[in-house]
């Protein structure tokens, strides 16, 4: 595929996959902003069961017995579950650490991730590792650390938590790669929340508190906001390699500045705008790259 059209073509797609990137984390960030504004107040089972048990029926009603059937005959269900445990993991020990940890320093920590997404990326997916994706990965993470001014920050357990996470969220990024090329986005996204919504509910039991009107309403609007950033995150994937969507994922610390400041006060230090630029640098760089390239991405649709 070496003609003018297919090389617009595989361009086309790598610049929409990055701006589904970025709406996705960008919706992530709300998603947060809306778990952060209850995590003190519900135990984070409780808040996971609830946010899957919308998206769950929410795919139940786009799909109906049809995704039930396409997720029965799957030859994947390994992965998925694999992919559900590695996710679950990764949200259970992020939000964990939560209520012990400054924003600050679960976004350094936590932002690991796609440099660890570029690694697995490399040594499972066999993706090509170019200048410019290392490079777009360097200068973000630079960007994360000067932005959040992490002096201080302790390596306990719930710092050892981020970091966790970080790790288990870069093994299923790989795997969500991997998988959508051979499975629909409903029945991944079905899929991992179903499995949220049973191992949630039953570890939820104990910890089951009463929740008043706005509680529920937040929670209903995690599962809305979280699914479709879930959907979006997926169709990202099929059209860029898990390398570049993990770069991707810095734009999401800008949210997290913003909706801090909005939502809590949080006054953001002069720093966090040159990290936010370099942020923001890191992603231009990585547009300009795969726009410019002159061969179709190896792994690109």
């Amino acid at each position: 595929m070496s003609s003018p059209a297919a090389l617009r073509t595989a361009r086309s797609a790598s610049l929409k996959g990055m701006a589904l990137g970025i709406t996705a984390y960008t919706l992530f960030s709300v998603h947060d902003a809306l778990v952060k504004s209850v995590i003190h107040a519900l135990p984070v089972v409780q808040i996971l069961f609830g946010r899957s048990l919308v998206i769950v029926m929410i795919c139940l009603v786009i799909g109906r017995r049809q995704l039930v059937v396409d997720l029965l005959r799957s030859g994947n269900k390994p992965m998925l579950l694999l992919r559900a445990v590695m996710t679950l993991a990764a949200w259970c020990m992020y939000y964990s650490a939560g209520r012990e940890l400054q924003l600050a320093e679960m976004t350094t920590l936590y932002y690991f991730a796609p440099v660890l997404t570029i690694v697995l990326a490399v040594i499972f997916l066999k993706e090509q590792l170019t200048l410019a994706r290392v490079g777009a990965s360097a200068i973000g993470f630079f960007g994360v650390i000067i932005a959040c001014n992490p002096a201080g920050v302790t390596f306990g357990i719930p710092a050892l938590m981020v970091l966790g996470a970080a790790f288990f969220w870069s093994v299923a990024m790989i795997l969500m790669r991997s998988i959508s090329k051979s499975e629909s986005s409903l029945v991944l996204i079905f899929s991992l929340n179903l499995f949220y919504t049973l191992a949630m509910g039953l570890l939820s039991i104990p910890f089951w508190t009463g929740m008043e009107p706005w509680q529920i309403a937040v929670v209903f609007a995690t599962g809305i906001v979280g699914g479709a950033a879930q959907y979006i995150l997926v169709e990202a994937a099929r059209l860029i390699p898990a390398s570049v969507l993990g770069t991707v994922e810095y734009f999401a610390l800008i949210w997290s500045f913003v909706f801090g400041f909005l939502f809590w006060g949080e006054q953001p230090a002069q720093l966090v705008f040159l990290g936010a630029a370099l942020v923001i640098a890191s992603g231009l760089v990585l547009a300009w790259s795969e726009h410019r390239s002159r061969r179709e991405i190896i792994d690109t649709p």
